[in-house]
């Protein structure tokens, strides 16, 4: 937890992923500002993501149904969570990683 007051203290960043919202520290929760919400299948964990929303302003209602690379995305400065559609690269993993010259050709669409 003190990792994570002293990472925002000083402006960096750090990355949070899990499949379990409310399995994360309430505390290391608040110390983060940007979030991002997929897709969910379990009707527990898609109750416990939308009491997050809610909190954040708005609850989304379609978090089981969301299709990849489609999220919600909220930071300290809006005022509710907005959907976002991510490039295939940020949320598709192919069998084998990409080749240099295919991550070349993706940065330049």
């Amino acid at each position: 937890m003190a990792l994570a007051a002293q990472a925002r203290k000083f402006g960096l960043g750090m990355i949070f992923a899990t499949q379990a919202p409310k399995g994360i520290e309430t505390k290391i929760v608040s110390n983060c500002t940007t979030h991002f919400y997929g897709r969910m299948s379990s009707p527990a964990l898609i109750d416990a993501t939308e009491e997050m929303m809610r909190a954040r302003g708005k609850a989304a209602g379609d978090l089981g149904k969301l299709s990849a690379g489609l999220f919600y995305y909220a930071t300290e400065a809006m005022s509710a969570p907005i959907k976002i559609r991510t490039p295939l690269c940020l949320s598709h993993h192919p069998q084998n990683p990409a080749s240099p010259e295919d991550i070349l050709a993706l940065t330049k669409r």
